[in-house]
C-alpha cells in the first residue's frame, strides 16, 4: 500500500530543527557575551566533572556565559566538518594537533602571561619553528601500561619483571588463569584500538624505518611487523575484553577500578577516571616494554586537554580571558589532578594521589625515553581515523594484519603532501 511522504518530510523538518538546537553549544564562535567551548573528553570523566565546576566559577566571575560541548568517540572528525567550513568554536582542544593541524586556525599565545611558564618538554611538539605557542598545555601527557597492580599480585606477576614483550605475553595466560582480562580496550569509542597501536609503534620500528616514513614511504610489511602482528597475536588469544566491541572508555576505567581487567593502553585519563569508580583501586602505570633490540620507554607529547582559541573568533578577547582562567594555579591544579598527568605549567603543582608513584618511579628520575606519539611525527596529517579503523579490525578479526597494514599504506600515499 502506497504511503503518503508528507508525514515523514514533516517528521524529518522536525527532527532536523530539534537537532540544530540541540548543537548549539558546538557550532562556531558565540555572542558577545557567550563562547563556545568544545572539549575532547569523555562525559563520565572527572576532568569532565572538574570542568563544569570550573566553568561555572569563571561564568560567576566573569559575567560570561560558556556553552560547554564535549565529545569523545567523533571529536575528530567532527573538528574536519568545522575547519572546512570555517565555523569553528572560540575555544577547543587541540589534542595533540595544536602545530600540526590547528596552527592555521589558532591564535598565538607565546606572548600571553602564562606562557612564560609552559614546560621546555613540550616545546619540540608544541611550538611551531618560529617559536609560536598555539595552545595552552593543562597537561604534558606521559604515558605508559596503565594497570591494575592487585591483578597482576593474584597471578604471582611482578610488573617490574615485564621487561620484553615477550615477558609481557607470557604474563597473560596467567591472568586469565586468574578470571581476569589481561587487555582491556574499546571499539566503541573512537580512540582506544588507535591509542593501543600508537604507543606500540612509538618503539617498534629501527631510526632508518622512522626515516622512510618521515620521508614519505611506507613499508607496509614493515608496519605489519610492528604493530599488527602483535594485536592479532592477542586477538588470536583471547587477550582482549570478550565486550570489546560494545565498550566504552568508561567500561574500560571501571575495568581497571573493579580488578576485573590488568592492563589497558590509552590515554592515562582512564586512570582518574577509574578512580572516580573505586577511590581505593590499586592502579598506575608501567613502562611499554623493548622490543628485545631497545630498552623499555614512555610515550609522551602535547595532551589531549590543551586548549586553543579561533584567531577568527569575535570573542577572542574573552577566549583569552578563558584560558588565562584555566591557566591560573588556583584553577589548573584540581583540573591536572582530575586527569591524572602531569602539569603542562612549570607554575602549577598537583598532587596526583594514588597515581603519584608511577611518575615518580618511571618519569621523574629521567631514566627511560620518552618516545612522541608515533602519528604525530610519522604520519601525514589525517591518518588517525585510519589508524583506529584498521587496528579495529584485526582485533575483531575482520582484517588480516597484512590487509590492515595494506589499508594504512593505501591512505599513506593519498595523504602525504597534502596541505592542512
Amino acid at each position: 500500500m502506497k504511503r503518503s511522504l508528507k508525514p515523514l518530510l514533516t517528521l524529518g523538518i522536525a527532527a532536523t530543527l530539534a537537532f540544530t538546537a540541540c548543537s548549539s553549544g558546538s557550532s562556531g564562535g558565540g555572542s558577545a557575551s557567550t563562547l563556545n567551548v568544545y572539549m575532547n573528553m569523555s562525559a563520565g570523566s572527572s576532568q569532565n566533572k572538574e570542568m563544569k565546576t570550573l566553568i561555572e566559577k569563571f561564568e560567576k566571575q566573569s559575567g560570561t556565559k560558556i556553552n560547554l560541548t564535549i565529545d569523545s568517540g567523533q571529536f575528530e572528525s567532527n573538528m574536519k566538518v568545522k575547519m572546512a567550513s570555517g565555523n569553528l568554536p572560540d575555544v577547543w582542544s587541540t589534542h595533540g594537533w595544536s602545530v600540526l593541524r590547528y596552527s592555521k586556525f589558532l591564535e598565538p599565545l607565546q606572548d600571553q602571561d602564562w606562557a612564560k611558564y609552559t614546560d621546555k618538554a613540550l616545546d619540540t611538539s608544541m611550538r611551531d619553528s618560529d617559536g609560536k605557542l598555539y595552545a595552552l598545555p593543562i597537561e604534558y601527557t606521559v604515558t605508559g601500561i596503565m594497570t591494575n597492580f592487585d591483578v597482576l599480585k593474584k597471578a604471582g606477576i611482578d610488573p617490574d619483571s615485564l621487561k620484553t614483550w615477550d615477558d609481557f605475553n607470557a604474563a597473560l595466560p596467567k591472568i586469565k588463569a586468574q578470571g581476569a582480562t589481561p587487555i582491556v580496550s574499546s571499539g566503541k569509542d573512537n580512540g582506544p584500538a588507535g591509542d593501543m597501536t600508537n604507543e606500540i609503534a612509538a618503539n617498534a620500528f629501527t631510526q632508518e624505518q622512522l626515516d622512510s616514513f618521515k620521508a614519505g614511504t611506507f613499508d607496509a610489511k614493515v608496519y605489519q611487523a610492528g604493530t599488527m602482528d602483535r594485536l592479532a597475536q592477542w586477538a588470536q588469544d583471547g587477550d582482549f575484553n570478550a565486550d570489546y566491541v560494545s565498550a566504552s572508555l568508561d567500561d574500560m576505567a571501571k575495568a581497571l577500578a573493579q580488578g576485573t581487567a590488568a592492563f589497558a593502553m590509552t590515554q592515562p585519563t582512564v586512570l582518574s577516571t577509574a578512580l572516580s569508580y573505586n577511590k581505593d583501586a590499586n592502579i598506575g602505570f608501567i613502562p611499554f616494554p623493548s622490543n628485545n633490540t631497545t630498552g623499555q620507554y614512555l610515550v609522551g607529547g602535547e595532551g589531549v586537554n590543551a586548549y586553543g582559541v579561533w584567531k577568527d573568533s569575535k570573542n577572542k578577547t574573552k577566549a583569552l580571558e578563558f584560558l588565562s582562567f584555566l591557566a591560573n594555579p588556583d584553577n589548573a591544579t584540581p583540573l591536572v589532578q582530575s586527569i591524572g598527568t602531569y602539569p603542562g605549567l612549570t607554575n602549577v603543582h598537583a598532587d596526583l594521589g594514588s597515581l603519584q608513584p608511577s611518575y615518580d618511579k618511571y618519569v621523574k628520575p629521567g631514566e627511560l625515553p620518552t618516545k612522541p606519539f608515533f602519528d604525530r611525527v610519522y604520519l601525514p596529517n589525517g591518518m588517525w581515523q585510519t589508524m583506529v579503523s584498521s587496528a579495529d579490525s584485526v582485533i575483531t578479526k575482520q582484517a588480516t594484519p597484512e590487509q590492515a597494514a595494506g589499508q594504512m599504506a593505501d591512505q599513506f600515499k593519498t595523504l602525504y603532501g597534502q596541505k592542512g
